[in-house]
């Protein structure tokens, strides 16, 4: 699906969310908006993107490699202003993770931080989603399938990622399939990634306690969230949000807003917004209100990350980094000289 399509759908769902609410109820929501819940909202941000660095973090150094917190949050905003433009948040998570093996020289570890980072987050949000099945939450009913169905596929590549034997089993058998299509070459590439990946991530696999640290740090950015959509709830005029609730309704949204069909999930988390909002007492417009306000944020931080980018040095600021790059030896943490971009 060519960029310009994905745009003109993702225009053409909100077209069509302002037409199944009634635009003046939807106005009247973002009426209540005022410069205190902006403020909040932008606190928040800032908040979520220095927890999802410290997690980060937590892998680059297990990897052997060490980046300033400040240095990771300029990246993972810029990758905030890749998002615009690609589907999911497959372009921004390229974006950071090329940036960050600049500046570490060493473009396989960043790829591996950077997935991990990312697939710990996605691992625990289908927990939560998951989870809500099985208590029969009444915010999903009726999607109880296709959370399911979510939930199993991300649990698989876990197991793919996290146990050598099932991998390499799994592996194996897309290896064998792409070959019986006459695509040797392309199985003979994808066989060697595949095993530079899986040697990349030995060091996750064996750290336990990494995984639990990573996964905190998940659900904790996760609470983050739910207060950041806590927050938009009362912007728009919502008095009495449920909190609780919001843990259920959130991780569901934003597992919809994953779908690689509109830039940055453009159109689709605003209808879940929509869609699961008013199961736990929001009106149209204020459904549709939260999700024009949080969107409206994540613009304006993509915005800065774009004034960032058009900024990026290739080498390293020692007063951003905190320090000078650090790479870690196997048995002490002996500083090297700096890494190169």
């Amino acid at each position: 699906m060519s960029k310009k399509v994905r745009f003109v759908l993702a225009g053409s769902l909100l077209a069509l969310l302002i037409y199944l609410v009634d635009p003046a109820d939807l106005l009247e929501a973002l009426a209540e908006v005022d410069l205190t819940y902006i403020f909040y909202l932008l606190v928040l941000a800032v908040v979520l993107v220095w927890l999802s660095c410290l997690k980060w973090r937590l892998f680059i150094r297990a990897a052997g490699h060490d980046a300033g917190i400040l240095r990771l949050m300029k990246l993972y905003t810029i990758g905030y202003f890749f998002n615009i433009f690609t589907p999911s948040y497959v372009g921004g998570d390229v974006a950071r993770s090329y940036q960050l093996g600049k500046f570490l020289g060493n473009q396989r570890d960043a790829f591996v931080s950077t997935f991990l980072e990312r697939f710990t987050g996605l691992l625990a949000m289908v927990m939560l989603g998951v989870g809500s099945v099985a208590l029969g939450s009444e915010v999903a009913a009726g999607v109880e399938t296709a959370i399911l169905l979510v939930g199993a596929l991300v649990f698989t590549a876990a197991l793919m990622c996290f146990s050598v034997p099932f991998g390499t089993f799994c592996i194996g058998i897309g290896l064998r399939l792409i070959r019986m299509m006459r695509l040797g070459k392309f199985a003979d590439k994808l066989e060697k990634t595949w095993h530079k990946v899986m040697a990349a991530m030995d060091h996750a696999r064996r750290d336990w306690v990494l995984l639990i640290k990573a996964f905190l740090l998940s659900f904790a950015f996760h609470a983050a969230g739910v207060f950041n959509t806590w927050v938009a709830c009362r912007a728009v005029g919502w008095e009495s949000p449920d909190f609780g609730a919001l843990f259920v309704v959130v991780p569901l949204v934003l597992l919809v807003g994953m779908v690689p069909i509109t830039p940055s999930g453009l159109g689709l988390q605003e209808g879940a917004f929509l869609f699961f909002l008013k199961r736990i007492g929001a009106t149209d417009g204020q459904a549709l209100g939260v999700g024009v306000v949080l969107r409206a944020k994540v613009m304006v931080v993509a915005l800065f990350g774009g004034l960032l980018f058009a900024t990026l040095q290739e080498k390293s600021d020692p007063e951003l980094d905190g320090g000078d790059a650090k790479k870690t030896g196997s048995g002490n943490d002996v500083q090297l000289e700096r890494a190169q971009a």
